[in-house]
């Protein structure tokens, strides 16, 4: 009985016919129930119909609906009038044990000791990608859902969706739809003094997606990569997956120490950098330290990859103008996103690369994933082109401003353990304790995770001098910001007094 060509069913019903001794009906009971008891049939999965399954395994439909009858009178499988046969919630009693503890001692042993790549292992330590990241207060880099116009978005959805032609629904340009890159590099050139022609725009999923591409494209395994420290550690991830090693490199009131990277690698071949609003630090690259990197690269043939993850709100002083901008040599490779100005679930951001590297970078980009979604992008082109954008970003600017100013204005009651930097642009601002102060930033950012409240610790970006705490102010209202920060004074004390007590 050979399983028919069509068929939609996920168990292996192969080979009945060479059951010797057993009927039809016995044998295909035996193959449905050690699928449901392995875990290849998950809890309340709909089963196919007996017309199906006869039809699947070739036999007469009395043959499944008796395999079908036993398995529910043995428990295995329920039926719900007018919708059908599932299998059961939980297993029968004798075949609740762990399916980890039913598998041979042997197997497991030898799972354990499948060799991983370097690269696997130095991933290991991705920090939260198997959390999605909760829309609480202080949860830093996620906009607040709230503000953004889902009804111009699903109206423009279901127009492109429904536009004659098939540009959405066929393989597309690796470097993405023509008309969402003139719309980026229009956006880019008037926000933030970009200079770049839509041709050396390429499309990709997100500010990671970007990184890895340069990596890939511009060192070879083993070359070293310059990144701020403290810094945006998945990038640092991105490197690594490139096979760069990473150079921690610190960064101060002036941005990334470019002498102190001239010291510890030289001769590295790219440089991770956020210059406008550096992260989470939020300090803003000085003039001569921007000069001093671009002159590195020159002297070096080393390239920057400038990201510029939220550039678009800035509410002091004057616009700070992109580091690519200023450079005259096709050595910066510029990132920006719109998954941290629109809503995260986009999966769109952009890399502006030099017009001698366009090719190598359209071609990484077919190789890593073909290209980033059609619909989406279509979407985002006539949300851009039909001034949607520009309207979002002037309301968010102006709403995000004041939550700016009312998180700061509250924050002064922390501030006998914190000391705030830069709060001048973005959607965060980080604190350092207080000289003296021995805190664990990691168990506060624990204790208030158990209150409801994301703060994310300092040491987790690789600063180590001085803990401290990152806090994302543009999703919270005033309420949740006045009871959020009693939730962390609480926090920051509850710790204290624990390492108080430690040393005493």
């Amino acid at each position: 009985m050979a399983k028919h060509a069509g068929s939609v069913f996920s168990v292996d019903v192969t080979g009945l016919e060479t059951g010797q001794g057993q009927p039809a009906y016995a044998r295909i009971c035996e193959r449905i129930r050690s699928a449901i008891v392995s875990g290849a049939l998950a809890p309340n999965a709909r089963l196919p119909s007996s017309r199906v399954l006869a039809q699947d395994l070739g036999v007469a439909r009395n043959t499944v609906d008796w395999a079908l009858g036993q398995l529910v009178a043995d428990g295995y499988i329920v039926r719900r009038r007018g919708a059908g046969s599932f299998v059961a919630a939980s297993l029968p009693e004798r075949d609740t044990r762990p399916l980890a503890a039913k598998r041979s001692t042997q197997a497991a042993a030898a799972e354990g000791e499948r060799r991983l790549s370097r690269r696997a292992i130095a991933l290991r330590s991705y920090p939260g990608h198997y959390q999605p990241a909760s829309a609480v207060p202080f949860t830093p880099s996620l906009p607040p859902i709230d503000l953004f116009p889902r009804a111009v978005w699903n109206r423009l959805l279901q127009r492109e969706a429904t536009r004659a032609g098939t540009a959405y629904w066929a393989y597309g340009a690796s470097n993405g739809l023509p008309a969402l890159r003139e719309a980026i590099a229009a956006h880019a050139s008037a926000m933030r003094a970009t200079r770049c022609s839509p041709e050396q725009v390429i499309v990709v999923t997100s500010t990671q997606q970007a990184v890895e591409l340069a990596g890939k494209v511009l060192a070879d395994t083993g070359d070293l990569a310059w990144a701020e420290t403290p810094g945006y550690q998945p990038v640092q991830h991105c490197l690594r997956a490139a096979g760069l090693q990473v150079v921690p490199v610190p960064v101060d009131e002036q941005g990334l120490d470019v002498a102190a990277g001239r010291r510890l690698a030289p001769d590295a071949r790219l440089a991770y950098v956020t210059p406008a609003h550096q992260y989470p630090m939020g300090y803003e690259m000085s003039m001569e330290r921007r000069q001093a990197l671009l002159d590195w690269t020159r002297q070096h043939d080393a390239y920057v990859i400038e990201d510029d993850y939220d550039g678009d709100y800035r509410y002091e002083g004057r616009p700070i103008a992109s580091l690519q901008g200023m450079d005259d040599d096709g050595r910066v490779i510029y990132v920006g996103s719109f998954n941290k100005i629109l809503f995260p679930a986009l999966r769109i951001a952009y890399a502006i690369v030099p017009e001698p590297l366009v090719a190598a970078f359209v071609d990484a980009k077919h190789v890593a994933d073909g290209h980033t979604a059609l619909l989406m992008q279509g979407v985002l082109a006539a949300f851009i082109h039909e001034g949607h954008l520009a309207r979002h970003l002037r309301k968010t600017r102006t709403i995000y401003d004041e939550r700016r100013l009312d998180f700061l204005e509250q924050a002064r009651a922390l501030a006998e353990a914190l000391e705030f930097g830069p709060a001048t642009a973005g959607m965060h601002v980080a604190a350092l304790f207080k000289p003296g102060l021995a805190i664990d930033d990691r168990a506060v950012a624990a204790e208030c995770a158990r209150a409801g409240v994301v703060v994310h610790p300092l040491s987790k970006y690789g600063a180590s001098e001085r803990g401290g705490l990152v806090f994302g102010f543009a999703g919270a209202s005033h309420a949740a910001t006045r009871s959020g920060l009693e939730i962390v004074g609480q926090a920051i004390a509850a710790v204290r007094s624990i390492d108080a007590g430690c040393s005493s």
